[in-house]
């Protein structure tokens, strides 16, 4: 990830929800949720593919969030 960054603003209520789904997950801490999202969503919307080891990485986070067993 690159050194420089800015910041955005949430509402504090969707900050705590995140904060209680990515509870006892992989995931550290909800910048690490939320710059997640976005690089997968831009992803996505840019028609790029994932790699394999990236496919692997979502698939692992989404069960670790109990999306998928």
């Amino acid at each position: 990830m690159a050194k420089d960054k800015k910041k955005v603003i949430i509402p504090t209520s969707l900050y705590e929800k995140v904060k209680e789904e990515i509870a006892g997950s992989e995931i550290n801490s909800v910048d690490e949720y939320v710059i997640n999202l976005l690089e997968e969503k831009i992803l996505k919307d840019s028609g790029g593919d994932l790699s394999k080891e990236d496919e692997d990485k979502v698939k692992e986070r989404l069960k670790a969030l109990g999306y998928m067993d």
